[in-house]
């Protein structure tokens, strides 16, 4: 009896304790809340997509809320985040769009920005896919481009992409010596099941934007110095 009281409290403490550390994940926003919006995007807040070795892969998720600025552009207002394109862009790749979060996907707009922040190109909405972990297009810089501009397409807020997520979930059981074990009630082991857990998410003006760069070429090296 003292085993099986001692077990329960731990099942019990465990509970507890994921209970206290997993919130409950943010819904979607429906309506832009944001004032006072800029007439341009300030490139000098750019954020820098370079990271800080050659690497094959370099995520930056950025969330997109209340404190975020915004833009006035193109007859309308949004939220806007400014990504600086690394200077040796030959050889990469961009993926630009929105996070995959449990219950919203931020709706993103993209546009790609010369070095004085006027566009040299911006992407249609069948142009976006479902890659991965975002919602987003995926493109090459070309030369004299420098900047990626996220802002929030409004058409597409309040869209439901539904989902189901399928996996394998093992529970390992650990054998417990004395009277316990010897009385059948306690083994040893692992139990697999399959899971199936429908998902449905819905595009928001609030969540995270997710740039993820692709390097085809990580063993670059840097200039040798002129003699």
């Amino acid at each position: 009896m003292r085993f099986a009281f001692s077990l329960a409290a731990i099942f019990a403490a465990t509970a507890a304790a994921g209970c206290a550390t997993m919130p409950p994940p943010p819904p979607a926003t429906l309506a832009f809340g944001g004032a006072n919006c800029a007439a341009t995007p300030d490139l000098t807040q750019a954020l820098s997509l370079t990271p800080d070795k050659e690497r094959s892969l370099w995520t930056v998720t950025t969330q997109v809320g209340s404190a975020t600025p915004c833009v006035r552009r193109d007859g309308r207002e949004s939220s806007y985040l400014v990504y600086a394109i690394p200077e040796d862009a030959g050889d990469k790749t961009l993926t630009v769009g929105g996070y995959l979060e449990p219950l919203r996907i931020f709706s993103p707009r993209v546009e790609v920005l010369d070095g004085h922040g006027e566009t040299s190109r911006s992407f249609r909405p069948d142009e976006f896919m479902y890659r991965g972990p975002n919602y987003s297009v995926l493109f090459r810089p070309r030369p004299g481009e420098r900047y990626v501009l996220v802002t929030t397409e409004d058409a597409r807020v309040g869209q439901k992409y539904d989902s189901i997520v399928i996996g394998v979930t093992t529970t390992s059981t650990g054998a417990v010596a004395g009277s316990a074990l010897a009385a059948g009630l306690v083994g040893g082991g692992t139990v697999s099941s399959g899971t199936d857990v429908g998902l449905s998410r819905t595009f928001s003006y609030e969540g995270a934007a997710q740039v993820i760069v692709h390097d085809n070429d990580t063993k670059e090296e840097a200039a040798a110095p002129a003699s």
